[in-house]
């Protein structure tokens, strides 16, 4: 019996350690820059572990809000455009231009922009 259950147990650690190496890791560096009414803005993120991993795969998203507590009337998000999203300087950055073209006066918006790289285990 206890053979058996030896038997078990390994091939049980033998499964978990190989589920392990078949993951991935998800690494993130964000980055903000307020856009003001009428202005026109680049924000550049660096990818995460950056061109080290042969195997690793590249993406970015971006986000749009309202300054919280700003003065100003409310700006209308839809007047805010995304002039390019890209990756930048060989694959090593992550670039979002985007233009505000809300009316003087009215509050600025926040632009938030996220640099994913997902790294599959084992490293290559």
């Amino acid at each position: 019996m206890s053979r058996a259950l030896t038997i078990a147990l390994a091939a049980a650690l033998l499964v978990s350690a190989t589920a392990v190496a078949a993951g991935s890791i998800t690494k993130a560096a964000v980055g903000t820059v307020t856009l003001t009414p009428g202005s026109t803005r680049t924000l550049s993120v660096p990818y995460p572990d950056a061109l080290e991993y042969g195997n690793a795969r590249y993406s970015g998203v971006h986000v749009l809000k309202r300054k919280p507590f700003s003065a100003g009337s409310r700006p209308l998000l839809a007047k805010v455009r995304i002039l390019s999203a890209q990756s930048i300087e060989g694959g090593s950055l992550y670039s979002i231009r985007a233009d505000n073209a809300n009316a003087p006066g009215t509050a600025p918006v926040e632009l938030i922009v996220t640099a994913r790289t997902v790294e599959p285990l084992p490293h290559r």
